[in-house]
């Protein structure tokens, strides 16, 4: 209204001018003509106010179909106008500011979401909105994840079934499946109206992780048991020998030494799974010459070799060093060379051979003795595990052998394989890769 007296009071005055100029005769028609005049100008602003407002309107759909990119709105006008699209500018940066914020926590709580090592889910009105890398790991998910109902993303009844419990309880849901041999303990609960979110923890290695430490603690009891023992009950049978059979405690005497000595490798080879197993900072490493380290350790098992008549040969090439630990390459060489001693027969014979192969130098033990059964080739690297376990006891062996090679070349990043067959010998092989990366043989 305000705009439109500001138009016609101009036309106002001039058709004012004319009445004056005319006289009283002109004013029945110009009376007329000011109300038609009047009503024209007010139909022209209005289309003009329906355009402008037309084009701040589809500049504000355009915004809000692209939020991303805003573009700044423009409109021609007066100050009223000028007021109206500035007030929407402001509008459209706050809300830009807003989404921005948004986009930026999504991106962060998906980061958050992908890092975590147990599966997280979210299913929304009865199918699989969301899953992060690990949940998409465990349960084979397809990449597009359309229409996936609580049964064909889980694969299994119980799960599928907490979900709609969850969702017509509201109550948090604790349950426990397998799933293709794992064991999966399950977390879900109602995040919104028709939205649940499932978190599952895979246990399966955590549970065989605490069965090897409860064996682990079982046989080491039982392996560090039968030397004390036997120690205790030959030293309080010495104490009787000694002035009544002279000849008889001496005899007790060497067995003495022979259990403390177990005992003490026992000790050592604990001591060395517990540094093997705390795996590598690389503190310590350095170019270590495997063909003389090898040599050294067949030199120390030689004589043991020739007590029972044992051929041992050593066969390496001049050029085979690695990046690696000293101490675990003395491990790794020194057990498969006494191992294959120990379990070899007498007049047997063990070849030692160092080698290099391409980005790796290989090391292999071959020995002539009573092989390993097929059955026994996989385990033969656990700890306390013995084929044999008289002969191994009685060899002085502690069971710790083989798994502190294993320790050893993993900490190396190498491979070691076995080969073997009953009642005609083994071959152990390491492969370890010259600077540090991953093995190929």
């Amino acid at each position: 209204m305000l705009r439109r007296t500001r138009y016609l009071l101009p036309l106002a005055m001039m058709l004012a001018a004319l009445i004056g100029a005319a006289g009283r005769s002109v004013v029945w028609w110009l009376v007329p003509l000011l109300g038609l005049a009047g009503l024209g100008l007010d139909a022209l602003l209005l289309r003009i106010s329906e355009e402008r407002l037309r084009g701040v309107a589809d500049q504000v759909v355009k915004f809000a179909s692209d939020v991303e990119r805003p573009q700044t709105l423009t409109a021609e006008g007066g100050r009223e106008w000028q007021r109206l699209v500035q007030a929407l500018n402001d509008v459209a940066t706050v809300l830009r500011d807003r989404f921005e914020a948004l986009r930026d926590e999504r991106e962060r709580v998906q980061r958050v979401l992908d890092a975590i090592p147990a599966s997280v889910m979210l299913f929304t009105d009865g199918v699989l909105a969301y899953a992060n890398p690990a949940a998409t790991a465990m349960f084979a998910l397809p990449e597009d994840m359309v229409d996936l109902t609580p049964m064909r993303a889980l694969g299994v009844a119980g799960l599928a079934e907490a979900v709609r419990e969850v969702l017509e309880t509201d109550r948090v849901v604790d349950v426990a499946v397998t799933r293709n041999g794992r064991e999966l303990v399950a977390n879900l609960s109602r995040i919104a109206t028709n939205e649940v979110a499932v978190i599952v923890t895979d246990l399966t290695d955590i549970r065989r992780v605490e069965d090897m430490r409860r064996d682990f603690v079982a046989n080491a009891s039982h392996e560090l048991k039968t030397p004390v023992t036997g120690m205790q009950a030959l030293a309080d049978s010495l104490q009787m020998a000694m002035e009544r059979d002279p000849e008889r405690a001496r005899t007790m005497a060497e067995r003495i030494q022979r259990e403390a000595t177990r005992l003490a490798q026992l000790v050592r080879d604990l001591l060395d799974l517990t540094r093997l197993e705390e795996g590598a900072d690389g503190r310590g490493q350095r170019r270590v010459d495997v063909t003389a380290l090898a040599e050294a350790q067949v030199e120390r098992a030689r004589e043991t070799a020739e007590r029972r008549g044992i051929l041992l040969d050593f066969d390496a090439s001049p050029e085979a060093s690695v990046i690696g630990y000293p101490e675990d390459l003395k491990v790794i060489i020194g057990n498969l060379v006494l191992n294959a001693i120990q379990y070899n027969r007498d007049n047997g014979r063990v070849e030692v051979t160092v080698r290099r192969r391409g980005s790796d130098v290989m090391v292999r033990v071959t020995d002539t003795g009573i092989g390993i059964p097929e059955v026994d080739q996989d385990r033969v690297f656990e700890r306390f595990y013995r084929v044999d376990k008289a002969r191994s006891r009685a060899a002085g062996g502690t069971g710790l052998g083989l798994a502190l090679v294993r320790h050893a070349v993993e900490r190396h990043k190498g491979k070691v394989r076995v080969a073997s067959v009953l009642g005609e010998g083994s071959t152990f092989t390491v492969m370890l890769p010259v600077d540090g990366g991953t093995s190929e043989g």
